[in-house]
């Protein structure tokens, strides 16, 4: 269930009680389906629901006019979009899956009273929105700054933790279902570059790649190489349960 992802997500944020819980799990909506490499909203696409991730990856993007393109996130297992329908009509950027994905519509109208009724899950919400923003300034400084194996690097080594949260992946590894495109559209690299920086990690005993998995080898040095410092997910100040898994 859908629910159920979403509920995993938001139990990082807050301690909810049987109540919210349930609340949670009884949000009403259509559960869909959408294929690989489908366009689930277009930039200027009129909102009217949001999308609870279910199973499966999909990106966030914006595309200039000559076709470029820039991936601003990816979304999982849990994630919510787009929340933008709440204050606004229209959307300003692109979501298009990478794997077969299913989720579920939920009527902006249901989101809202499920915000008015608990002060815990209004809280867990917000906090999810602040973790979102912290992705983002990640995002600006590692493409501004960073070098490609620094920018590389600390992009897989978010994902994993991400992967984590969602309850998939191993501690040393997860299935990777992003091209290497996808991952230079995401880092502002070329797929060349990208897979030349690859090659390089794997020759220097980083990682290992395979049949769609990244396996990491020495994560702590690629942590440090990458400058990757997890504080930003915020996940030691709202009881992270990773380690209890």
């Amino acid at each position: 269930m859908a629910q159920k992802a979403l509920l995993r997500r938001i139990s990082f944020y807050a301690d909810l009680d049987s109540d919210d819980q349930q609340v949670i799990m009884q949000i009403a909506g259509r559960e869909q389906h959408f294929e690989k490499n489908t366009e689930i909203i277009d930039a200027g696409q009129e909102l009217d629901s949001v999308l609870i991730v279910k199973e499966g990856w999909a990106i966030r993007y914006k595309s200039l006019e000559d076709g470029r393109r820039q991936v601003l996130n990816v979304l999982l297992p849990g994630d919510m979009f787009d929340l933008q329908v709440l204050v606004a009509a229209e959307a300003d950027h692109s979501v298009k899956t990478v794997t077969s994905l299913t989720g579920l519509s939920v009527r902006p109208s249901v989101l809202r009273h499920l915000l008015t009724e608990s002060g815990k899950l209004t809280l867990a919400f917000w906090w999810m929105q602040v973790q979102e923003e912290a992705f983002l300034r990640e995002q600006i400084v590692r493409n501004g700054q960073q070098t490609a194996r620094e920018r590389i690097g600390h992009f897989l080594l978010e994902l994993h933790r991400r992967v984590r949260i969602s309850g998939e992946g191993t501690s040393d590894g997860f299935r990777v279902p992003l091209t290497q495109t996808v991952i230079a559209d995401a880092l502002g690299l070329t797929p060349i570059h990208t897979n030349r920086v690859l090659r390089q990690l794997e020759r220097d005993g980083l990682l290992e790649r395979g049949k769609g998995w990244i396996l990491f080898r020495d994560a702590a040095r690629l942590a440090e190489i990458s400058q990757f410092d997890p504080a930003y997910f915020h996940l030691d100040a709202f009881r992270m349960r990773l380690g209890r898994d």
